[in-house]
């Protein structure tokens, strides 16, 4: 684990458009946002209040375009819409952010949690950052009189910035499946629901691929399971290369995966299905000594259209995944709202 610099430093410099993406990128990886409380990560903010003697502390993730916190201790928040506020510019630093008084700054002093209510005065954030130096938040302190933090408090503020990291990190692991460092099904479980819920909210669509390797038992049997579990890392591999920084790519056990598409409706989701489909199939999979030509079938489904719930969603692109591999395998099915469903052209495995 990166340790977080412990000494003054040079504010970074505003992130070009590509590092924003990647920083956000990797804030989505740790699928953080839009979930609920956590002891872990309350008893930090307390830690960090009763410490640096403030009535409020939070874990604070900068997203596109508001603030989310994963912990907030001394107020009721849940988000905000105001990203280039307080830690905004406490992401473009490598240490502790400091505003002695809100109301004295020309940066903050109209903005209106510091104009009107709860007129915030004071703010100091200890950055966030990933192994990979990426900032995805600070953990904050906030009051509403100005003051300063003494040494001992800026210090203490930095290490436990580094424990709510060290708890994303954990977070991180119980995720991944260790063979092909996908999603496991865990998480593909409570994406799905974070994500459904997030679209209802909205008004967006989310497209679910339910993906099986074709007869894969062959490999196994033939290779021998060692050789199996190259190939699946070698599918995992060409997988992950057709997501977009939001998809949430899945092992959802054996040799079948799921891939979770927020914001994408049914002629998108079956072109990019398609793109999968003809990836895997050009693709030489390593295995054992040489390598493999496999192919894929894929079940598609999505919300609304499908499901009103993610389970709901699965299931339906379950069972047209289970008629692409009737009908021949190597192909997309998708399902219809009536039950039905439409075959995309493949050839046959």
């Amino acid at each position: 684990m990166a340790a977080l610099p412990s000494g003054a430093a040079e504010p970074r410099r505003q992130s070009s458009g590509a590092e924003e993406s990647a920083r956000l990128s990797a804030l989505r990886g740790y699928c953080v946002l839009d979930t609920g409380r956590e002891a872990r990560f309350d008893d930090l903010t307390c830690l960090a209040s009763s410490i640096c003697e403030t009535p409020v502390s939070l874990v604070s993730l900068v997203d596109r375009e508001r603030l989310f916190f994963k912990s907030a201790h001394g107020m009721d928040v849940r988000e905000l819409p105001y990203p280039d506020f307080f830690c905004g510019h406490a992401i473009r630093q490598r240490d502790v952010f400091v505003v002695p008084d809100a109301a004295q700054d020309p940066r903050f002093a109209n903005h209106p949690l510091v104009a009107d209510s709860p007129r915030v005065r004071f703010y100091a954030g200890a950055p966030l950052i990933t192994p990979q130096d990426y900032v995805l938040g600070t953990l904050c302190v906030v009051d509403f009189v100005p003051r300063q933090l003494n040494p001992k408090q800026l210090e203490s503020l930095r290490i436990l910035a580094r424990q709510v990291m060290c708890q994303l990190e954990l977070n991180l692991q119980a995720m991944r499946d260790p063979l092909t460092e996908l999603y496991n099904r865990r998480q593909l479980e409570e994406g799905l629901h974070r994500e459904v819920l997030r679209a209802r909210r909205i008004g967006a669509p989310v497209g679910v691929m339910a993906i099986d390797v074709d007869h894969f038992k062959r490999v196994n049997d033939s290779l021998g399971h060692e050789a199996g579990d190259i190939a699946l890392r070698g599918i995992a591999e060409e997988l992950a290369l057709c997501v977009r920084e939001e998809d949430i790519a899945c092992r959802a056990g054996g040799e079948e995966f799921v891939i979770i598409l927020p914001g994408t409706g049914e002629a998108a989701l079956r072109s990019r299905a398609e793109a999968v489909r003809s990836t895997i199939e050009r693709a030489r999979i390593p295995a054992g000594d040489g390598t493999l030509k496999l192919t894929v079938s894929i079940g598609l489904a999505s919300f609304p259209a499908y499901g009103d719930s993610g389970p709901a969603v699965l299931r339906a692109a379950d069972v047209a995944l289970y008629k692409a591999k009737a009908a021949g395998r190597n192909r997309v099915v998708i399902c219809t709202p009536s039950g039905a469903h439409d075959s995309s052209s493949a050839k046959a495995a």
